[in-house]
């Protein structure tokens, strides 16, 4: 994808001002965006429909009756409610600590008693909490919250009366209305009695930045004859653990080969009579049958390319290559999750009188198709509404939590005039040509914010914007070095060396800890370091 020109010049502004700024979510997202608008000056609610801070990081052990996701599961009182965490029991980072850490709170030390370098959640939710109580953000956020509406104002409306002397529509984008209601429980998806008007609350503000995530709503392919095939079908959005009565002794197809696919085959290859992990245009090659003491599969599990087909009557599934296998008890889809902004839909009453959603036509907010969300300027703003309207987090295969900070450095000092944005026509024209080299590219929508290696340039121009220097070359360094670990040992990667062996990305590791400690942070002796 083509990049924006890393020279643009900064405007340093004389009247900074301090918005009022909503954030959607307590993830560790919207933990990033909080404390980058309280040190801007920002006055910052971040609004969390559950209990607690983390995000997809807070574990829950609940899955959801329809295995697909498809409906939700009804308590005793016929309340619906939605799982939104997606975190398996023995799930663990694909990428070290020390590079999966903010820049201003170093993941150097265990917070959690896990002191693994790929860790599991109990770690890095511990980190997050950490990450909050030291930038002193529990304050500013409203956890059991749910928003329900955000919407943008006219300068027309009575609303605008209330905003500071001189406000410039033009300059800043539009105010917003955002609807909220109150102790919601963490795993509803509100009842229509909620979205009575009587039980919510709307409230002004001069910003709304998104920090929803998009780890709850799975993504599910289409196949030929997926509605009458036999076997059990479910997404990795519910799985939790490689339980005998739904894998023992069984057949099992995981489609997908991201880390969750493969995390999840290598697991259930465990328990089950035989594991297949498909992915689409896999096919053999000398890399992927190539056997080593640290890289031989399970002898119960096997690759394959996509599924094309399941069979209407019988347990069987056709994959890419034309073979087709039988007996096949389960189809598990580590497929992914769809980008969706459920807030940005208005309630309406359909024919039925049952609540139905309608998307708004505003063009101050992007549309999503296929998880590309367009258009935006370097994948954060909104032309028609920028800076009043941001994104943090969409893009996607990077170091999230670093990014995640850039990011949101770059927001707060957009919304403050500390650094001017390009005219709006310039970004909407930037936008477009993005969506267009996407198309004459044959690249699919959702891969639109995929970045790879390029995220360390993208996070570089933004902090340049910022008027900051790149981040550290070792980020760069300890990234590759883990791909190319998990390419060469996919089952062991996370392992630590052998006796007497350095881990591959030594260097970037000790720079790390050096860094860490240069800012006055304590480093601590991990129990699978070699030195």
């Amino acid at each position: 994808m083509a990049q924006t020109d890393a020279k643009q010049d900064l405007v340093n502004h004389g009247d900074r001002r301090a918005a009022r700024v909503a954030v959607i979510g307590a993830g560790a997202a919207g933990l990033a965006a909080a404390r980058e608008l309280k040190k801007e000056g920002h006055a910052v609610v971040v609004f969390e429909q559950s209990s607690e801070v983390g995000g997809v990081w807070v574990y829950d052990e609940r899955v959801e009756t329809d295995k697909l996701g498809n409906h939700h599961e009804s308590e005793s009182d016929g309340t619906k409610i939605k799982v939104h965490s997606s975190v398996y029991a023995s799930v663990r980072t694909n990428l070290p600590r020390e590079v999966m850490g903010y820049a201003s709170f170093p993941f150097t030390r265990s917070f959690g008693g896990d002191k693994r370098r790929f860790c599991g959640h109990e770690e890095v939710r511990a980190y997050l909490d950490a990450y909050a109580d030291f930038h002193d953000l529990r304050t500013l956020v409203r956890t059991k919250t749910k928003v329900l509406k955000c919407e943008p104002l006219s300068p027309t409306d009575a609303d605008y009366l209330k905003a500071p002397p001189g406000y410039d529509h033009k300059r800043w984008g539009p105010r917003w209305g955002v609807t909220f209601a109150e102790n919601t429980d963490d795993t509803e998806t509100l009842s229509p009695d909620t979205l009575n008007p009587k039980a919510t609350t709307t409230s002004i503000f001069d910003a709304v930045v998104v920090c929803n995530g998009h780890y709850s709503t799975p993504r599910v392919p289409n196949y030929p004859h997926q509605e009458t095939w036999p076997g059990l079908q479910m997404h990795s959005h519910d799985y939790r653990r490689p339980e005998h009565n739904l894998f023992g002794g069984k057949k099992v197809v995981v489609l997908g080969n991201g880390a969750s696919g493969e995390d999840l085959s290598l697991e259930i290859a465990g328990v089950a009579r035989e594991v297949i992990l498909a992915a689409r245009g896999w096919a053999e090659s000398a890399e992927t049958t190539r056997e080593t003491a640290k890289n031989t599969y399970p002898r119960t599990l096997k690759r394959s390319g996509g599924i094309t087909k399941l069979h209407p009557t019988e347990h069987s599934v056709t994959f890419e290559n034309g073979v087709e296998e039988t007996d096949v008890d389960v189809v598990i889809y580590a497929t992914g999750y769809a980008v969706t902004f459920p807030f940005f839909l208005a309630h309406e009453e359909g024919r039925d009188g049952a609540l139905v959603e309608a998307p708004k036509p505003e063009k101050e907010i992007p549309s999503v198709r296929d998880n590309r969300v367009a258009p935006l300027w370097e994948h954060v703003f909104p032309p028609h509404s920028a800076p009043s309207l941001s994104f943090v987090g969409l893009p996607w295969k990077v170091v999230p939590f670093p990014q995640f900070e850039v990011q949101s450095r770059w927001i707060a000092l957009a919304l403050s005039g500390a650094v001017a944005l390009p005219g709006r026509d310039k970004m909407l024209r930037f936008a477009e040509a993005q969506i267009h080299l996407d198309e004459t590219n044959d690249a699919q929508p959702r891969h639109h914010h995929r970045m790879g290696d390029a995220q360390f340039g993208y996070n570089d121009r933004l902090l340049n914007w910022c008027g900051e220097p790149g981040m550290a070359a070792w980020r760069a360094e300890m990234y590759r070095e883990t791909g190319t670990r998990k390419r060469k040992v996919p089952t062991a990667y996370r392992d630590p060396p052998g006796v007497g062996e350095k881990w591959g990305d030594e260097t970037a590791r000790v720079a790390a800890r050096t860094e860490a400690a240069d800012l006055g942070f304590v480093n601590e002796p991990l129990d699978d370091e070699a030195f």
